[in-house]
């Protein structure tokens, strides 16, 4: 009986070890956490004379119509571009130009287009939209740059093109434009 204890332990132990041995497969991590996107995080502020506001991270959907809108551009789709823009839309240009209303953007673009054949390449866009200003309430803005190729006096030009774009109940509201040459590096 001692025997048949003793052998039975022993079939036991090894047979534990040898499951033990044989499930060496590793348990694989996790899955990576899905994309995480963070809105109404804080990020920033605005300062006015009166009041300093805070800005949080906006919806991305601001982003992919302003993606749209430069499309639009590029393709000289005036039709499209004016569904997506307000009727009393405000554009300031670099050069001192202030455009106010969808026909007198209509005619600034016919001539620029004409004359300097802009195309637009983005390479930044960041939604933002400003907290507590009661005049904002429906908003957000897209702050982005783009490198934009123009003919100049006969010649093919690089410009930097940084925008603050106002959107607002899904159309381009009003949009401030700041220009500069890029350097040789860029």
């Amino acid at each position: 009986m001692k025997k048949i204890a003793l052998l039975s332990t022993a079939l036991i132990l090894a047979t534990s070890c040898a499951i033990s041995i044989g499930n060496t497969k590793k348990t694989p991590p996790p899955p990576a956490p899905e994309k995480i996107i963070e809105v109404d995080r804080e990020v920033g502020y605005l300062k006015t004379p009166n009041k300093t506001y805070t800005a949080s991270s906006g919806d991305d959907s601001v982003v992919k119509l302003w993606d749209k809108y430069i499309e639009a551009h590029n393709n000289r789709d005036f039709e499209a571009i004016l569904e997506m823009e307000s009727d009393d839309i405000q554009v300031w240009g670099p050069n001192g130009e202030y455009i106010q209303g969808k026909e007198a953007h209509t005619e600034f673009l016919a001539a620029w287009f004409e004359g300097a054949n802009p195309k637009w390449n983005t390479f930044f866009s960041f939604p933002m939209k400003v907290n507590d200003l009661e005049v904002q309430k429906d908003g957000q803005w897209v702050v982005t740059g783009a490198q934009v190729t123009m003919t100049v006096e006969g010649q093919d030009m690089q410009f930097i093109h940084l925008s603050d774009v106002y959107l607002e109940n899904g159309k381009v509201n009003k949009f401030y434009v700041y220009q500069r040459i890029p350097t040789a590096e860029e």
